[in-house]
């Protein structure tokens, strides 16, 4: 009986279990936050699952208020399944209860943190563990308590745990006090450090334990991926094992029809002495030799067999070193282990008792052929002596020998007659093994079926547990598969999108082609309206030539008239020389000018080549990673359906093990895991391509802009470059005017000088030819007018074609002037002018644009070409090497070819000789019908295996012929794919050549044309300068001022 335990002041009574006396049963009384919970009395009320809840309840995070066992000397309760958890150390207080007093959890497995022992009496205030280790802790975690699997008895499940004595009892409550005290003394150190610590500390000791517990799961999951490995290994091993147990069967079975055939030869030689058949004895020779060979290789096999094994238990040490660390799941594994081996056993055992009873068979069916053997001996003999009896009836002298070979053959037949009865015995014996050999088997079965229903009714609580968590796995995968279809369903719009935004660039771009080429036909119109138009000016400019000439005269003459001549002409060349030295400075500073303009053009126009190839490089660099993004971007969603494509295979995977569990009414633990790791594994996949997904647009974006910004820089430096252009046309212009200056003032200079003398002798001349040239002056004053009337209107004509040719119809006036023509303000017109002229080149530029974008364009398309090209000369290249294959395996074939038709030969050989030994068999005086129809039989069976070769020839022969046909065939379809696609590549690269070097020409025509137009401008200007001269020299200077019309265009 047990006595109460001595209360401790140090020990509360609600810590220890004490034994109180009571009745029969066993209760147990719980005290849980002040509920009292009773558990049955009797031990098979109470079952596993409802005993597994009761402890979670005791350890799962409540205060154990008190314990109370009633019942009889060393009372023992006997619980297969139960789980103890708890975080805070109730689940190890019950577990100490149970090894304490007698509660013998089989398979139950600790979790949480009552796995996490340590012994407190030699850690002190540094010791940070949960729980303190026990003596019972250690013989519980020790894998050596568990029992041996071969020591296991089929009562093992219904006994019990060892009972304990009272001094146990009390060396147990005293290690339970020290316990005690020691976790006390821990609490009170943990709470004092607590106390001390700042808040920082603590949020950095949560977030290191936070941290451990992340890698704590981690661990597991590698873990659960070890024990899968090794599971498989063993289950591989297993198989192997299996493998070499028939092999090994085989082969004792292969050994003793051996020696059954060796005692048969022997038999048949002892027995044949006097005439042996040696048909036979070859026969069975021959076989025999069969049979060793057939041993041999069935040594082989368990040869390789067992070196496979022993290298898959090497691969399976292995993965259980490396998943050593299971941690308190160990003991319920081993347990499962220990139940799938005795399993493993009983199957075994049941290949083993089927193959007797298949043996059995084998030698029953052996029996019976020997029997019909040994019947048709009988009857043979019986014709036989029936013929020999009927050839010595003829003589009476040979009756003694009659009588003698008679008294003979009825002895053999006595013998073969007790052969025949043996043979019974022994099958009768055989049938009877088998009868019990199988009754053995039913109990057997009956046995395996009890112990499955044993561990069907241990794991249905994590079948449930188990289809719980496949809910929320398919809730999951059902919310994943929803958000797959979303980033589809998004993903098609976006390619929906890009494909509309491909249609409408390239309907836009043709529409800016035709309107290009429509404009191209007006420049040509309005070119040749130019052509004409510049003859037109050509003949105004000599007309304009003919009256400078006039007004030269005119002046000459005004000047030999005037009193004053020879004081204006010294006053001439003074301030002609003054001029000349003015114009030469100028000159000078001018070409001075001119030179740095030059150095600063040139150095301009270096810098600006050489940031056009910085460019031009950036360019290429940009476009080669943009072309490289868009790879990776392909990659990532041929990935990203790869991984959907996976996702789905698993979810089905998922289905269809519910079904099975469903059906069967268990679930696998190491598939549930394996299938959670890889959905793990899919949701971080996914995650991880959407990331790369998203980067990959980010930077396509960035390239974007940054390619934007290149064609900004660029478009900086021409605007740079055609100012700096302008700048040195408007130097050379300046250079160019100030030479004709100079020039024009020495020649003047020199017909002053020259004709001074010959004003003088003028001056009557002149006189009487003033008034004369006066009237002459004012008619071509008229003309002239009138000539400037219509380059005006010839001007106005010119600026509205252009303005058709540009669509500038409604253009705002410069300043707010209502008026742009010619002879109302030249200055407003001169500046719009221009500005078609701009505008001109804008449109030059724009058309290069175009060029640029239709020229990479058609370079990615020749691009996408190329790789199309690449890929089937890559598809070519496999095919090639199947045509390789094709090709060995024709040869292969022809060599099975070349040894079937030998063993044809030989067959026909074999069967030659065969009718041979009929032929010789079937004459008078040879060999009994025996051997006859022996040989007809071999002569059939040859002649079939002679049938089916030929057959199969001509099989082989009908396969060669039709490979033949479809290489025939590919290849004839690949080169002419082949040619198509180079074909096509062809045109493809001719078209952008020709493409090219169109738009290289309208480029050429372009710049041409505008050269033309800024030459004809130039020209206009200087002949409106040189007119204004002449009307400033001949007085006309008066009478614009009341006609703004005429002195307009002048200016």
């Amino acid at each position: 009986m047990a006595s109460p335990p001595p209360s401790d002041a140090s020990v509360p009574t609600s810590d220890m279990p004490p034994f109180v006396p009571g009745g029969t049963g066993l209760s147990v009384v719980m005290r849980m936050g002040g509920v009292r919970e009773r558990m049955p009395s009797s031990e098979a009320s109470v079952s596993p699952r409802q005993h597994a809840k009761w402890l979670r309840g005791a350890g799962g995070g409540q205060q154990l208020r008190g314990w109370r066992v009633h019942g009889e000397t060393h009372p023992r309760v006997t619980y297969r399944s139960a789980r103890l958890q708890g975080a805070d150390g109730g689940g190890a207080r019950g577990h100490h209860w149970a090894k304490s007093y007698g509660v013998c959890a089989g398979s139950a497995r600790l979790s949480g943190a009552a796995r996490r022992t340590r012994a407190g009496s030699e850690e002190g205030e540094d010791g940070d563990g949960d729980v303190l280790d026990t003596p019972g802790g250690e013989k519980f975690n020790d894998p050596s308590a568990t029992p041996s699997r071969s020591k296991r008895t089929r009562s093992t499940g219904t006994k019990g745990g060892v009972n304990l004595t009272l001094r146990d009892q009390e060396k147990h409550i005293d290690n339970l006090k020290k316990e005690n005290f020691n976790i006390k003394l821990k609490v009170h150190f943990l709470e004092e450090r607590l106390a001390q610590l700042a808040p920082d500390q603590i949020d950095a000791a949560l977030k290191h334990n936070i941290g451990l517990k992340i890698e704590v799961q981690q661990n597991r999951l590698e873990i659960k991926k070890m024990k899968k490995l090794v599971l498989e290994s063993q289950r591989e091993l297993e198989r192997l094992q299996r493998t070499a147990a028939t092999s090994q069967a085989r082969s004792r079975e292969l050994e003793e029809k051996l020696e059954e055939r060796d005692r048969e030869i022997r038999e048949l030689r002892r027995r044949r002495a006097v005439g042996p058949d040696d048909g036979l004895m070859r026969d069975i020779e021959a076989r025999n030799a069969e049979l060793e060979e057939e041993l041999e290789n069935v040594r082989g096999l368990l040869e390789e067999n067992a070196e496979e094994l022993e290298r898959l238990r090497e691969l399976a040490e292995q993965r259980a070193d490396m998943s050593s660390g299971g941690g308190g799941g160990e003991r319920w594994r081993r347990r499962v282990e220990e139940l799938e081996d005795e399993n493993e056993d009983l199957r075994v055992k049941m290949d083993e008792l089927e193959e007797l009873a298949t043996r059995g068979n084998d030698e029953k069916e052996e029996l019976v052929d020997a029997v019909e053997t040994l019947k048709l001996e009988i009857e043979d003999l019986q014709r036989r002596r029936h013929a020999e009896s009927i050839e010595r009836s003829q003589s009476r002298a040979m009756v003694l020998e009659e009588r003698e070979e008679r008294e003979a053959v009825e002895d053999d037949l006595n013998a073969v007659r007790d052969k025949l009865a043996a043979a019974q015995i022994e099958l009768q014996q055989r049938e009877d093994d088998v009868e019990m050999k199988n009754r053995e088997i039913e109990e057997l079965v009956a046995e395996h079926t009890r112990i499955v229903e044993e561990l069907d009714n241990e794991w249905r609580g994590e079948v449930d547990e188990t289809r719980g968590q496949v809910e929320e796995l398919k809730d999951v995968l059902e919310q994943r598969d929803v958000e797959a279809k979303e980033l589809r369903m998004h993903i098609t719009e976006l390619e929906t999108d890009t494909n509309d935004l491909h249609d409408k660039f390239e309907t836009a771009l043709a529409h800016l082609e035709r309107e290009s080429e429509e404009k191209d036909a007006e420049i040509e119109a309005a070119n040749r309206e130019i052509e004409k138009l510049g003859e037109q000016v050509y003949a105004l400019e000599e007309d304009n030539e003919r009256l400078r000439e006039a007004s030269e005269r005119l002046r000459e003459d005004e000047a030999a008239e005037r009193e004053r001549l020879e004081a204006l002409t010294a006053a001439l060349k003074e301030e002609l020389a003054q001029h000349v030295e003015t114009l030469v400075e100028e000159i000078q500073r001018e070409r001075a000018n001119s030179e740095r303009f030059q150095t600063e053009l040139d150095k301009a126009e270096q810098e600006h080549d050489a940031a056009l190839r910085r460019e031009h490089r950036s360019l290429e660099a940009k476009e080669s990673a943009l072309q490289s993004a868009l790879n990776d971007l392909a990659r990532t969603q041929s990935l990203l359906t790869q991984r959907e494509s996976d996702l789905n295979a698993v979810q089905s995977a998922l289905e269809a093990l519910e079904a099975e569990s469903k059906k069967r009414g268990e679930s696998h633990t190491t598939a549930r895991f394996s299938l959670q790791l890889e959905v793990d594994r899919m949701k971080r996949d996914l995650e991880r391509l959407e990331d790369e997904l998203a980067r990959a647009r980010k930077e396509l974006d960035d390239r974007e802009g940054k390619n934007r910004e290149r064609d900004g820089a660029i478009d900086s430096l021409h605007a740079s470059n055609r100012d700096l252009a302008a700048q040195l046309a408007a130097q050379t212009q300046a250079r160019l005017n100030v030479t004709e200056k100079l020039d024009d003032a020495q020649t003047q200079l020199k017909a002053a000088e020259a004709d001074v003398a010959s004003f003088r002798t003028k001056v009557a001349e002149l006189e009487q030819r003033l008034a004369k040239d006066q009237r002459s002056l004012l008619s071509a004053e008229s003309q002239y007018r009138d000539q400037l009337t219509e380059r005006n209107t010839l001007l106005l004509t010119i600026y509205q074609y252009m303005d058709r040719i540009l669509g500038v119809e409604n253009t705002p006036k410069k300043n707010g002037q209502a008026e742009t023509k010619p002879f109302t303000n030249f200055s407003v017109f001169h500046d719009n002018l221009i500005t078609r002229l701009k505008s001109l080149s804008e449109i030059q530029g724009m058309f290069e644009k175009r060029m640029k974008s239709a020229e990479a364009r058609y370079a990615d398309r020749l691009n996408d070409m190329r790789k199309q090209l690449d890929t089937r000369w890559r598809q070519i290249d496999r095919f090639e090497t199947s045509l390789k294959g094709a090709a060995e395996q024709k040869a292969i074939w022809r060599k099975k070819l070349s040894a079937r038709e030998g063993e044809v030969e030989a067959l026909k050989a074999t069967t030659t000789e065969l009718q041979a030994q009929l032929v010789s068999i079937r004459k008078p005086g040879s060999a009994d019908s025996m051997e006859v129809r022996a040989l007809t039989a071999r002569a059939t069976n040859a002649e079939r295996r002679l049938t089916n070769l030929q057959n199969q020839l001509l099989a082989s022969e009908e396969k060669v012929a039709t490979m033949n046909q479809k290489t025939t065939v590919a290849d004839n379809k690949w080169e002419a794919r082949v040619r198509e696609y180079e074909s096509r590549l062809r045109k493809a690269e001719e078209a952008v050549k020709r493409e090219r070097q169109g738009a290289k020409e309208r480029v050429f025509e372009l710049e041409a044309q505008l050269k033309s137009l800024q030459r004809q401008l130039e020209l206009e200007n200087k002949r409106n300068q040189k007119l204004g001269e002449l009307t400033e020299a001949n007085g006309l200077g008066r009478k614009s001022n009341s006609s703004p019309a005429n002195s307009s265009p002048v200016r």
